[in-house]
């Protein structure tokens, strides 16, 4: 049964705002992944070249190739990944790092620091407290396959990246829910 909740928590990487969160639960990650595929499928490659040209990124038709089919480790396909993901052998899965907790079956633990972990369907994140002191974003110098990718993820509007993982410190918020 899908519901949304409410939490609030703080975020980790370079800004430690703390935030209010709606999420959506209880979806079927399998079906999301299945409606990505098709909308992935259905493009032709001619339309996926155009779509990165008009990003003025400079590749070949390997490279999009790769981005979309890819199968070499550091060049994955977005439509490879999730195949494997919808037949459950993705080797890239963060799934065997986590158990689930005896108590919330939507929060998981991670085996490695015993810090608890909701992932969801983000509906809205809204600031309380601003981070005073972030640390400055550093520039990044992703790939060209990494590009693509972000690209056509970005004008298909793949449910999957909808999904985001917050670490929770305070369960009491989640008794009930």
């Amino acid at each position: 049964m899908m519901k949304v909740i409410e939490f609030t928590t703080t975020k980790q990487g370079n800004s430690k705002d703390q935030v209010k969160v709606q999420m959506l639960l209880g979806f079927d990650y399998k079906q999301m992944l299945a409606n990505d595929l098709q909308k992935l499928k259905a493009l032709s490659f001619d339309e996926c070249k155009s779509l990165c040209q008009s990003k003025n990124l400079t590749f070949t038709d390997q490279d999009l190739q790769d981005a979309m089919y890819g199968q070499v480790y550091g060049r994955k396909g977005l439509v490879v990944g999730m195949e494997q993901s919808l037949n459950g052998s993705n080797p890239d899965s963060t799934d065997s790092q986590y158990d689930k907790h005896q108590d919330l079956p939507f929060i998981k633990v991670s085996k490695k620091t015993g810090e608890f972990y909701i992932t969801g369907v983000i509906v809205k994140e809204e600031i309380i407290v601003k981070d005073a002191n972030p640390t400055p974003f550093k520039a990044t110098n992703s790939g060209i396959i990494v590009q693509l990718k972000n690209v056509i993820k970005k004008a298909t509007k793949l449910e999957t990246d909808k999904l985001k993982t917050y670490k929770v410190d305070d369960l009491n918020q989640f008794k009930g829910a």
